[in-house]
Formats: C-alpha cells, structure tokens, sequence
C-alpha cells in the first residue's frame, strides 16, 4: 500500500498511474481535524523551539527541542518526575540520583524559537 499526501490535483494524476497495478494508493490530508483541534497558538510569550533544563544539584544541563510551547515541555518533564516515569533524560537523571528539579523560571531556558 502506497500512501501520498493529498496536496494538489496534480497528486491524483500521479496516482493514477498506479490504477491498473496491485499497488493499494491511500491518501492522507495535510490538515486533519485532530492537528486543526490541537494546535497551541503560537505567541511570543510562550514559544516553543531548542530548550535547556538545569540540574539544580548537579547543573548539568539537558539540551531538547519541542514543537510545543517550553512551558508544556517542562511540565511534561516534571510529571514524568513525578510519577517516577524515566522517560526523558532529564527525568532519569533527576531520578537515578535523587537531584533536584525547579520551577520553570530557574531550571529551563529556550535557546532558539
């Protein structure tokens, strides 16, 4: 099964050539409802890009980059803390050696929108 993303008409003339083989062709949209419902407004006050968060114990520092807000991101790393979930690095760092973490205004920083 091929999948093509439906952008213009020109797609479906490509496909087309497709039609007299045993290739199955899907198509998906580039703007689904679920992607239109969740988008976070982007706004200077709150953006998203390359991120640091500090150790508070040891300052070693853990570098991510995240297409949502760094506020989100942080409470993200912070839950998984929390919840003594090592799914992040930052996570498993503070909880592997029982370090502190911080609120978001001491502990992170963006680096690049």
């Amino acid at each position: 099964m091929g999948t093509f993303t439906y952008f213009s008409p020109i797609i479906r003339c490509i496909t087309n050539l497709f039609k007299h083989s045993n290739l199955n062709i899907a198509f998906r949209a580039t703007n689904t409802v679920q992607q239109l419902l969740s988008k976070e407004q982007i706004n200077n006050k709150n953006p998203s890009g390359i991120y640091k968060l500090k150790c508070n114990t040891c300052n070693k520092v853990y570098v991510g980059q995240s297409g949502r807000s760094i506020n989100v991101r942080h409470k993200e790393h912070v839950r998984y803390i929390r919840t003594n979930n090592p799914q992040s690095a930052y996570a498993l760092h503070i909880l592997q050696n029982r370090h502190e973490y911080g609120p978001i205004v001491d502990t992170s920083q963006l680096l690049k929108t």
